[in-house]
């Protein structure tokens, strides 16, 4: 008896996902399998370019690999827990317990140690997906402020009116709102911002907290001296 071939299962049609890894054949080929399972595929070659694509591009979901130029796998899981919350699937050689299990303290969601099949990782990436609740970022409520955040769209509209916030505005200002009620950092805002690693990175963050408060209110946004910015509430 011939069994039927497995046809591969889907992801969630656009689903943005960001896969971090080193090797431009591994890259290529998981950024194909992904793709032909629906998914909007984003590329990082490094720790650095993942961190700055995770600000700027907010994926879905991660696939990340460990032994990483410039910025290691475990710094930038770090990263990310502090600054976003998208789930983390890692693919490494590392096939050490230790290694495992400090990548999953860190954040991680899921391990997968290569070598692997895409049939695998996409069952993988559709467990964590359930787990997670994040088959799509919805839409942040923000009842006692007067407009609302479409993380998928990139979008803030107020009484139905879509508001033209650049990049860093808008990464700055989903920031803010996640950690609503919490102190940010100087340091995460720069990172979200892409601004790490600019003599002026400092400068930067005060002119984009400085158009938000032209755009959205002056009140929006406090500063806590010393501290960071916070969004009360």
């Amino acid at each position: 008896m011939t069994l039927p071939a497995l046809v591969p299962a889907r992801l969630p049609d656009g689903l943005r996902v960001l896969v971090v890894e080193d090797d431009p054949a591994s890259r290529g080929a998981l950024r194909q399998g992904l793709a032909d399972r629906g998914a909007a595929v984003i590329e990082a070659a490094d720790g650095v370019e993942a961190i700055h694509l995770a600000a700027e591009q907010r994926p879905e979901l991660v696939v990340l690999d460990l032994m990483l130029p410039l910025l290691d796998g475990e710094h930038v899981i770090a990263h990310l827990r502090r600054v976003s919350d998208p789930p983390i699937i890692v693919v490494s050689a590392k096939r050490s317990e230790e290694a495992r299990v400090h990548a999953l303290d860190l954040g991680a969601d899921d391990y997968l140690v290569k070598p692997f099949t895409l049939t695998e990782l996409t069952a993988r990436i559709r467990a964590v997906l359930r787990r997670s609740g994040a088959q799509r970022t919805p839409e942040l409520e923000t009842p006692a402020l007067d407009f609302q955040l479409d993380p998928a769209a990139m979008a803030v509209t107020r009484g139905g009116e879509r508001l033209p916030l650049t990049t860093q505005e808008f990464a700055l200002l989903d920031l803010l709102v996640r950690q609503r009620g919490r102190i940010v950092s100087r340091e995460a805002i720069e990172a979200t911002i892409l601004t790490q690693g600019r003599s002026d990175a400092s400068n930067v963050v005060d002119v984009v907290v400085m158009r938000l408060r032209k755009k959205l209110g002056r009140e929006l946004i406090t500063t806590r001296r010393g501290q960071g910015f916070i969004i009360e509430g």
